[in-house]
């Protein structure tokens, strides 16, 4: 009885250093992911270990620490150890296998706006023209923020923390035309584009090339 006591002993202590890993998984910041282990047995104990903290660097999304399988949103950029422990009980004896990982998650995230795609039109007096930016998002969280201005107009335009979701956002500046003939030309800059994470884009502050609104010749009236 003694022998068979060492011998299981000795198999458990070798699994217990004896752990796989795993290749090294890559991800973008704001990325989903789910990490699935399949287990010896169901009624076994499970748990995960992530280093970073969770709420601020990583956020479970589905499952759990203590199951098979757990889906992981990672909300900053870093490099985490992953790890998962089995651990099957024998009376008085536990033997765990622990499987490891290395996730690199990229800092990618990026904002750009495009120049803007306008027609050729005169500016009529007493009016408005609303000319459209269209603002690209790439990896990061699902909600972001931006500021813009304008540059070239006597009275810039601007917005602070300009809230926006998804992977496109319009940005419509709505300019009042001129009425003595002059043509505004502008462009646009936007700057500390950040995701909900507090992420930075890694392109920076961004600017367009100029458009132009073009005005109504300043005609005299007929004299008599």
């Amino acid at each position: 009885m003694k022998t068979n006591f060492t011998k299981l002993l000795s198999v458990c202590f070798f699994l217990l250093l004896g752990y796989g890993v795993m290749a090294q998984d890559i991800r973008s910041v704001g990325e989903t992911h789910a990490y699935t282990v399949t287990p010896e047995n169901g009624s076994n104990t499970f748990a995960w270990t992530v280093s970073g903290s969770q709420g601020s660097d990583w956020a479970i999304t589905a499952g759990a620490l203590d199951q098979a399988s757990v889906t992981i949103n990672w909300q900053k950029p870093g490099t985490y150890n992953l790890s998962f422990t089995e651990t099957e009980a024998h009376g008085g004896l536990n033997c765990s296998t622990r499987k490891t990982a290395t996730v690199t998650v990229n800092a990618d995230f990026d904002v750009v706006i495009a120049d803007a795609a306008i027609a050729l039109n005169c500016a009529t007096p007493a009016a408005t023209t609303d000319v459209t930016f269209v603002l690209t998002k790439t990896n990061g969280d699902n909600d972001w923020t931006f500021d813009y201005t304008t540059v070239g107009l006597g009275t810039e335009l601007t917005g602070n923390d300009v809230a926006a979701s998804g992977g496109t956002h319009n940005l419509v500046i709505s300019l009042n035309n001129v009425s003595d003939g002059s043509d505004q030309t502008f462009k646009v800059q936007i700057s500390d584009v950040k995701d909900s994470f507090g992420n930075l884009t890694v392109s920076g502050d961004e600017e367009t090339s100029n458009v132009t609104i073009y005005g109504l010749p300043n005609t005299g009236n007929i004299t008599f």
